[in-house]
This record gives C-alpha cells, structure tokens and sequence, in this order.
C-alpha cells in the first residue's frame, strides 16, 4: 500500500517542541491548505501527537517534501525527534492509534473520534487516494475491535479523574469552587459529566460559538459564559483549557500586579491556551504532560494487555493490507480482460 505517515508525539517530544511542530503542521498542512499537487494528506493534531499520513506515487518524495515544508516553517532542530513509518507499519501504526494502544493514557476513548474527525475534515476538503479511505476506515474498525476483545479499559486510570484528583489536592474543598470550561471539546465535555457526578456543580462554560455552549449548557445544566467576556475568568477558581486556539486564550498580561487570589488552571491543549508564565505563588498551571506523567505510573499494570493487543492489531493489519492487494490485483486482471475481449 502507498501510505506513510510522519509525526511527533508525547514519547519522543517535550510539550514545548510538540507545540512548535503543531503550529507549523497545522499552517502548512492543515485540510484548508492547498498542498503539493500529487500528494493526499491527512492531518490528525491532539494534546500528546501530531501525525500527517500521505499517499502518493513517490512515498519518499512526499517524506522529502513535508520535511522540507517543516524546515522552512522552523528554526528548531526537530527532525531526530520525528518519527515515520510506511506501509504496513503505517497501517499497524495507525490501528494502535486508534485503539488508544499509543496514548499518554492508555486506553482513552477520545483519540477514536479525533481519528474520524481528522479523516472526515480531510475527505470534506480534499479527493483523498483510495489508500487513505481503506486506511482510516480499516483503522478505525480495528480500534473498535481491539476494544472488545481485550479488557484495557477496566482500571485504567483516566484525565476526568487526574483533573479532580488535582482539584481536591489544590481545595479544601474542591466539590464546592467555582469551575470554569473553555472550550467544548469532546474532553472537557467528558470531564463535565464526570465532576457532576462526583458533586462538583458550580460550572460554567464558555465557547466561541455561543450556540454550542447555549445547547450544551441546557443539556448540562450549565451557566454559560459569552466567549467576549472570557476576561471575566479570574472570576472563577478553577478553570479547565480544551479549546483549539492558534494563540494563547490567556497570556500573562491578564495576571495583572494586584493578586487574583488562589487559582487552579489546567491546560489540557497543545498548542497551549495558557501563556507558562502565568504560574505562580497563588496561580498553580498544569500542563498536559504533567497529568500524563501522573497518569502513567499508575497505569503500568497494563503492560501485558497492550502487548496482546499490539500482536493482534499487527496480525489484522497484515490481513487487511493483503486485502487491499488482492483486491487491486483483481481489478487490474478484471481491466486486462475488457481490453482483450
């Protein structure tokens, strides 16, 4: 199969450089970019990675052409922190993706829609190669599979959990504080469904389409915050980042010199939505690397059910990649034969 991917992630890349490498992706490739001509690409940009897969004639000429692209992009020195992988490898590569096998936690559900998200964006922008259609929609079956033939998720120590467990740490008494959402991503959405049912209902959430947060905040229960107030933050004591922003939403200008009082701000983003200056005495900033740090230890024990899977992903992989052939070679004999006949 003529695909391959390039990117960066969370096991190879500090969140610094994982930003740097997303904003440059993101200019240069995202699916409202126009690309070289010859190349299909799809762009999939989360909190722990940044991937391009590509299909083309010339795999090693598209590879070429997108390092190239970053160079231009980039003063940093980031290519040995790049990895890429090529046809069948990408294809394994891509089901472990989207069978949470490859995340900073193991087992989280919200890489599978970002995975349909990113391949439906690029087939809404772009005419894809068939190889791309029959990688993200075989990858995305396995992902689904994986999931109920082995038992990842049972225990697994998740982000909606690490959140309050580090609201409870910074509060005496985190159920009752005043917690602001920004941004209606699929994860904060997660963890808003989750605090209320561990007693935390002081919510409100503000997003740039004030529509979505109108339907949300009826769905949810929730006070709604106008996105041209967002200001108004320092309001709250516990404010919780899961919005795409090219920028910071909040830089250290807004510390201001008078003190704001104990506030807890956790950035889930990359690239970041809170300006790394804002920590300080009274301002604790938590980072997304620093929650899957904490995420990580105690999710060790599932060394042996993510090698089963990795087996089993690569024996599917294999099949479907055989598939993919044996389906193009018959539709060659099949082409041959109307031309003799």
């Amino acid at each position: 199969m003529r695909i391959g991917v390039i990117g960066i992630n969370h096991k190879l890349a500090d969140l610094k450089l994982r930003e740097v490498l997303a904003k440059a992706f993101q200019r240069r490739f995202s699916n409202f970019k126009v690309v070289h001509p010859g190349h299909s690409m799809v762009l999939l940009s989360t909190c722990n990675r940044t991937e391009l897969y590509f299909s083309s004639e010339d795999l090693s000429n598209t590879h070429t052409y997108i390092l190239s692209a970053l160079r231009d992009e980039l003063n940093a020195d980031f290519e040995q922190k790049l990895y890429s992988f090529f046809h069948k490898d990408c294809f394994s590569h891509l089901a472990k993706v989207t069978s949470g096998l490859d995340s900073a936690i193991m087992g989280e559900t919200e890489i599978q829609g970002q995975v349909k998200a990113a391949y439906l964006g690029a087939c809404m922008n772009q005419d894809l190669e068939k190889e791309l259609h029959f990688l993200f929609q075989k990858s995305l079956k396995i992902g689904k599979k994986i999931r109920t033939q082995i038992p990842i998720e049972r225990g697994i120590p998740d982000l909606e959990h690490a959140c309050l467990h580090m609201g409870k740490s910074f509060f005496p008494s985190a159920e009752s504080q005043r917690v602001l959402f920004i941004g209606a991503s699929d994860i904060n959405l997660k963890i808003i469904r989750f605090f209320q049912t561990k007693g935390v209902s002081n919510i409100t959430l503000a997003n740039r389409t004030e529509s979505t947060a109108r339907a949300l905040g009826a769905k949810f229960s929730l006070a709604t915050l106008p996105w041209e107030k967002l200001s108004r933050w320092k309001e709250y004591d516990w404010i919780i980042f899961g919005t795409k922003a090219p920028d910071y939403v909040i830089s250290v200008s807004e510390r201001e010199e008078r003190p704001l009082g104990r506030k807890l701000l956790i950035d889930l983003c990359v690239p970041r939505n809170v300006d790394p200056e804002m920590a300080s005495e009274t301002i604790r900033l938590a980072n997304i690397d620093e929650i899957n740090s904490s995420l990580q230890a105690r999710g060790k024990r599932l060394f042996d059910f993510a090698k089963e899977a990795e087996k089993t992903i690569d024996s599917l992989a294999r099949t479907q990649v055989l598939i993919f052939k044996k389906k193009n070679l018959m539709k060659r004999m099949e082409e041959r034969m109307r031309v003799v006949s």
